[in-house]
């Protein structure tokens, strides 16, 4: 049985894969970041904390369902190999 994803979740992980895309739009011209503590490829996590966050506290109010880890893991993979690929192609 398809599982459907509501709205919210649905432009939870739009947000982040876009995300993702601007992050390598950043990163890719410019190596010196790709040499910094935290790799570009993990700068989505941030992204999404914040999206979380904001959407954990709309499920709690009931204006949203909450995001299950299958969303959360498709979004922050998703947008991190985005990010590795746009700085691989970029080189």
């Amino acid at each position: 049985m398809p599982m459907s994803l509501s709205r919210g979740r649905l432009l939870y992980i739009a947000a982040v894969l876009v995300s993702g895309i601007v992050i390598g739009f950043i990163v890719a011209p410019r190596p010196h970041l790709q040499e910094l503590v935290v790799p570009p490829a993990a700068w989505p996590f941030a992204v999404s904390l914040v999206l979380d966050m904001i959407i954990g506290q709309m499920a709690a109010q009931g204006r949203a369902e909450p995001l299950t880890m299958g969303d959360r893991f498709v979004a922050v993979l998703g947008a991190g190999l985005i990010v590795t690929a746009m700085v691989a192609y970029a080189a």
